[in-house]
C-alpha cells in the first residue's frame, strides 16, 4: 500500500500523525535556543600565564618557550604560536578540525601541569580555555552612584552583590568586574628605617605571612565535654597590623610595623578606568555558558536586575545599573528580519498559487504544505540539537519557495483528473500515483544540491552544516506532505471542478473577475512563449551562440563582485582600539583616550560611547571604545559609512594607532587578513616587518579594501637592569635572592588577609 492509498483509506491515522507533528513542532519552537550563529567549535586552545612585573624577554624565556616545548608534541596539533607581553604569556595551540577539541583541551591541561616544574614558582595559575564565541560578553552593564559611595564601596557592591546574583542566573558563565579598585590594606615601609635595623622586605613579609591567619589546633576532651582549640591571628583592625612585632631591637625592645612605616586603608593599584558617555563608571561583563540561549540569558538577567533595584537603592550612594550593550538586540533584529522574509515569502507563494490554480480549495490544500513542512523541520532541528539562528532561518526562508512545489504538482494533477469527471477520491489516488515518482525525484534533486553543503570542511563548513541539513529536513517533510496530506485533503475537501465566473458565492464574485483577467494574461504569455520557442527552434546555431555569449558575459562579472563570508551589517555598533608606546602611564593614556572619546561623542549619530582605559592584563598603554549609534531612522548614514567618517576624524591621532573595526561577535580577536612573518633573528624580523608595513600602507588596496593596517610588534618599555657582581655570592647574595627582594620592594607582595564584615581584602607590603 502506497502512502497516498494509506492517507485516503486511513485519513484519521494520517490526521493524528500530522496533528502530533504540528504539536511537537510548536513545542520545539519554544524549546530551541535562539542565537546569532550556530554553535561552532574552533579547534584552538589558549594558555594564558600571568607573571606580574616581568618583561617580554623574561616572559619568553621563562614561560613561553618551556610551554611551547611541552605542547609541540601533542597529537593533532596544526600550529603553535606564542605572544610574550609585559606581565603575561599567551600560547595558542591550533589543532586540526578532525581533533576532538575537548580531548585536546584536556591534553593541554595535562602538559601545562607537567611543565609547572619548569616555570617560575611565583607565577599566577595558568588559565587554559578554548576559543569559543561565548567568550564574548553578551551584556555590558554600567554601575553608577550619586557620588556618595567610594570607589572601594562601589567595587564591593559590584563584586559581592551584583556578581553573585548574576552568576546564579541559569546558563550564565562568569561575570567580570572592570574599572573599579578593590579595598586594600597597604603597609608602606621606609627603606632607611629598614636599613638601620638591618631588616629586608623578605624577612618582614615572612613575619606577616606567619601571623595573619587563624590556625585550628584540634580538639581537647575533658570529661564529658570537648572543645575546639584555635590560635587567633587574623587581621581585622589596622591597629593590629601596626602593632605587630617583626623583630626585637637590641634583643630587648620590640620592633613593630609602625616603627618601620605606616599602615593605610587604601585601594589596589589602578589598572583600568572606564567611562560611559564621558562619565566615570564601573563595568560588569556578563558571559554566557557555551551553547546557551543568548536571548533567554539576557531576559533572565534583565528580570533579575529589576528585582534588585529596590535593594540597591537602600545602599550607600543609591547605586543604579544601566545597560551599555545588549548582545541579544542584534540577534532579535536579525531573527525578526528573517521571520519577516519567511512570512512575506509564504504570502507571495500562496498568492501565486491562487492565481495560477484559480481555486480557493486547491490553494488551501497546497498552502498547508508550508506550515506542515516548516513545523516538521523544527521537530527535526530540535531532535538534532540545533538552534534558531541566522543560518537555520536563512535555510527556512530559502526553502519556502521549494516546499510548495511538490504539493502543487500533486494537487494540479489531481485537479486535472477531477476535471475529467472522476470522483475526488479516485482522482486523488490516480493523480498522485502518476506524479509520485517525479515528485520524489524533484525532492531528492534539491537534497542532492543542499545536502553536500552540510558536509563542507573547515570553520565555514561548521557554519553551513545546520544550513544544509535544515533545507533537507524541510524538503523531506514537504515530500511526506505531498504524498499524504495533499491526496487526503483532495479526496475529502477538494469538491468538484467549476469554471470561473459560474459560482455565485460572495468570495467567487470578488475574485473571479481578477482571476479571469489573469487567465487572459496567462494565455497571452503562453502565445508569446510559443512564438519565441518557434524562433529558437528554427535558428539553433544562433540561439546557442547567443546563450554562450550571455554565459561568458555573466561569468566575467564575477571578479567585480565583492567576496566575503558575511556582507557588512548595519548593526549600529562597532569598536575602536588605540595604543601608545609601551611605558605610557595610565594617566597619560587616559588623557589621550579622553580626547578621542570627546571626538567620537561630538558626532550626532553616536548614542553610547563606552571607553575602557587599560585592560585586565594591566597594560596601561591601551584603550578601547565601544560605540553604539542611534537607531537607523535617526541617522543618514549606515554603520560602514560612519566608520569611514570616523577614520578621517581620527587621522590627527595617528600616533595612537587607531583601529576602527566591527564589534567582535565571535571572540577570536582576529582581523580579516593576517600576514605572519616568521624568523629566528628578532632584529631582522623587526626590520623586514617595518618594510612590509610601509609597502602595505602605500598599496592601492588600502583605499579599496584594507583598513587600519598595523603590526603587533611594539618596542619594549624602558628597563633598568641589575648585573650582580659574582663576588656577592660570598656574602650570601644570589641573583635569585636579590630579584626576590627587589620584587618585594618595588612590585610589592600580598602577605596576608584583612577580614571585616564577612569580606576579605589583601594586605600588601611595599616601599613607601
Amino acid at each position: 500500500m502506497t502512502l497516498a492509498e494509506l492517507s485516503i483509506k486511513r485519513p484519521t491515522f494520517i490526521t493524528c500523525i500530522v496533528g502530533l507533528m504540528l504539536a511537537v513542532g510548536l513545542f520545539s519552537i519554544k524549546q530551541l535556543p535562539l542565537d546569532l550563529f550556530p554553535d561552532v567549535n574552533f579547534p584552538i586552545v589558549f594558555v594564558s600565564t600571568p607573571y606580574t612585573g616581568a618583561g617580554p624577554a623574561e616572559i619568553e624565556t621563562l614561560i613561553s618557550k618551556p610551554l611551547e616545548d611541552e605542547l609541540s608534541t601533542l597529537s593533532g596539533i596544526k600550529r603553535l604560536t606564542s605572544t610574550s607581553q609585559e606581565g603575561v604569556s599567551t600560547v595558542v595551540a591550533e589543532f586540526t578540525l578532525e581533533t576532538d577539541i575537548k580531548f585536546a583541551e584536556q591534553q593541554v591541561r595535562d602538559r601545562v601541569g607537567g611543565a609547572k616544574r619548569l616555570l617560575p614558582k611565583d607565577i599566577d595559575e595558568p588559565v587554559i580555555r578554548r576559543l569559543d564565541p561565548s567568550d564574548q560578553p553578551i551584556m555590558i552593564l554600567s554601575l553608577n552612584s550619586n557620588g556618595q559611595a567610594s570607589e572601594g564601596e562601589m567595587y564591593d557592591i559590584a563584586n559581592e552583590i551584583l556578581k553573585p546574583k548574576l552568576e546564579q542566573i541559569p546558563q550564565v558563565g562568569v561575570v567580570d568586574v572592570l574599572g573599579a579598585r578593590k579595598r586594600q590594606i597597604k603597609v608602606s615601609l621606609d627603606a632607611k628605617k629598614m636599613k638601620a635595623h638591618e631588616l629586608s622586605m623578605t624577612m618582614i613579609n615572612q613575619k606577616l605571612q606567619s601571623a595573619g591567619e587563624n590556625i585550628p589546633a584540634g580538639k581537647l576532651e575533658k570529661g564529658p565535654n570537648e572543645a575546639l582549640i584555635r590560635t587567633m591571628g587574623q587581621f581585622n583592625a589596622l591597629e593590629t597590623i601596626e602593632n605587630w612585632i617583626v623583630n626585637f631591637f637590641g634583643g630587648e625592645h620590640p620592633l613593630r610595623i609602625k616603627d618601620l612605616g605606616k599602615v593605610e586603608d587604601s585601594l589596589i593599584d589602578e589598572k583600568s578606568r572606564v567611562y560611559v558617555n564621558g562619565k566615570r563608571s564601573l563595568f560588569l561583563f556578563v558571559y554566557k555558558q557555551s551553547g546557551a540561549n543568548t536571548v533567554a540569558v539576557v531576559d533572565h538577567a534583565i528580570a533579575s536586575l529589576k528585582k534588585m533595584e529596590p535593594e540597591l537603592k537602600k545602599l550607600k550612594g543609591e547605586p543604579s545599573v544601566s545597560m551599555v550593550r545588549d548582545g541579544s538586540l542584534y540577534i532579535r533584529a536579525n531573527v525578526e528580519d528573517v521571520k519577516e522574509s519567511i512570512y512575506f515569502g509564504i504570502g507571495l507563494a500562496v498568492l501565486v498559487v491562487f492565481f495560477f490554480l484559480g481555486n480557493l480549495r486547491s490553494t488551501l490544500i497546497t498552502a498547508l504544505a508550508l506550515p506542515n513542512s516548516l513545523l516538521g523541520a523544527f521537530v527535526l532541528m530540535w531532535a538534532a540539537g540545533y538552534t534558531i539562528n541566522l543560518m537555520t532561518l536563512l535555510a527556512l526562508s530559502l526553502a519556502v519557495g521549494l516546499l510548495i512545489d511538490d504539493a502543487i504538482v500533486v494537487r494540479e494533477n489531481i485537479y486535472r483528473h477531477i476535471e475529467m469527471g472522476k470522483s475526488p477520491a479516485q482522482a486523488a489516488l490516480e493523480g498522485t500515483k502518476e506524479v509520485s515518482l517525479a515528485v520524489i525525484a524533484t525532492t531528492l534533486t534539491v537534497i542532492a544540491v543542499f545536502g553536500p553543503v552540510a558536509f563542507l570542511k573547515g570553520v565555514v563548513g561548521q557554519f553551513f552544516k545546520q544550513f544544509g541539513f535544515v533545507v533537507c529536513f524541510a524538503m523531506i517533510i514537504s515530500l511526506f506532505d505531498a504524498l499524504t496530506i495533499a491526496p487526503m485533503l483532495s479526496a475529502y475537501f477538494a469538491g468538484k471542478s467549476q469554471e470561473l465566473g459560474t459560482s455565485r458565492n460572495w468570495f467567487a464574485l470578488l475574485t473571479d473577475p481578477l482571476l479571469l483577467r489573469f487567465e487572459h494574461f496567462q494565455k497571452w504569455l503562453e502565445d508569446r512563449y510559443e512564438h519565441l520557442l518557434q524562433w529558437v527552434l528554427k535558428r539553433p546555431i544562433r540561439s546557442l551562440v547567443m546563450s554562450f555569449v550571455v554565459f561568458v558575459l555573466a561569468m566575467s562579472t564575477v571578479k567585480f563582485v565583492p567576496k566575503t563570508f558575511l556582507p557588512p551589517q548595519d548593526s549600529g555598533e562597532f569598536s575602536v582600539d588605540i595604543d601608545l608606546p609601551p611605558g605610557t602611564s595610565l594617566a597619560a593614556m587616559n588623557e589621550t583616550a579622553q580626547k578621542i572619546d570627546d571626538l567620537i561623542r561630538s558626532n550626532k549619530e553616536v548614542d553610547i560611547s563606552a571607553l575602557t582605559v587599560g585592560n585586565k592584563d594591566a597594560e596601561a598603554n591601551v584603550a578601547s571604545f565601544y560605540v553604539k549609534l542611534v537607531p537607523t531612522s535617526q541617522r543618514t548614514m549606515n554603520t560602514s559609512q560612519f566608520k569611514e567618517k570616523l577614520r578621517e576624524q581620527l587621522k590627527p591621532f595617528a600616533s595612537a594607532n587607531p583601529a576602527v573595526k566591527d564589534y567582535d561577535a565571535v571572540g577570536g580577536g582576529q582581523r580579516p587578513f593576517n600576514l605572519n612573518i616568521v624568523g629566528s633573528d628578532q632584529e631582522l624580523l623587526e626590520s623586514y616587518t617595518m618594510k612590509v608595513l610601509e609597502e602595505f600602507k602605500k598599496h592601492p588596496l588600502i583605499s579599496n579594501g584594507l583598513k587600519d593596517v598595523d603590526i603587533n610588534f611594539r618596542p619594549g618599555k624602558p628597563e633598568v637592569q641589575f648585573d650582580l657582581n659574582p663576588r656577592s655570592a660570598t656574602l650570601g647574595v644570589t641573583p635569585a635572592s636579590l630579584g626576590l627582594e627587589m620584587r618585594n620592594l618595588i612590585e610589592g607582595s600580598d602577605v596576608a588577609k584583612f577580614r571585616v564584615n564577612g569580606l576579605e581584602y589583601d594586605v600588601r607590603t611595599r616601599l613607601e
